[in-house]
């Protein structure tokens, strides 16, 4: 029997389902290298996030990344507006994120809802997988799948899966 290759996992910050990960993935914990982000969302194609998947990919040989995230996780459901009194706080006024907006520094052109993310876990999954997917630093050979997982019910759904060579 072969060695069971590494699998990474792209999540959010909730740390309670990372006990779905072994079920799902058909994987030990310790097979697994696992990337925390709030929201588990890929903004844009060539993110630092992004970079740290095609590295994980080259350097720990991944074959298999797999997307889980909480239906209900509480950093999907970010309100722009609850950013801005933090950020006028720590001295972050309107004009910097106007000019921001201006240059056109984030992809979305909105540094705002770039900051707060989607609030749709599909539109997530499905975006994050066309970003991994379509990006062309990651070998054809990489499999994307897809989870949403369920607390309240203890249980996870398949959103998107590709057959698994593990």
């Amino acid at each position: 029997m072969g060695r069971i290759k590494k699998a990474l996992v792209l999540t959010g910050l909730d740390r309670e389902v990372e006990s779905y990960f072994p079920d799902i993935t058909k994987r030990k914990l310790e097979d697994l290298l696992i990337i925390n982000s709030y929201g588990a969302e890929i903004s844009q194609g060539y993110s630092s996030l992004m970079r740290n998947i095609i590295l994980s990919v080259y350097l720990e040989k991944i074959e298999d990344i797999y997307i889980i995230v909480d239906k209900y996780d509480k950093t999907f459901t970010i309100n722009p507006e609850n950013l801005y009194a933090p950020m006028e706080e720590e001295g972050v006024n309107v004009e910097v994120i106007e000019t921001l907006n201006y240059i056109k520094a984030v992809g979305s052109n909105d540094v705002m809802k770039w900051l707060s993310g989607s609030s749709n876990v599909e539109n997530i999954i499905q975006s994050n997988i066309g970003f991994i997917k379509k990006n062309p630093l990651i070998p054809s050979k990489v499999k994307v799948h897809g989870y949403i997982v369920n607390k309240g019910s203890f249980d996870y759904q398949t959103y998107v899966s590709e057959e698994s060579n593990i």
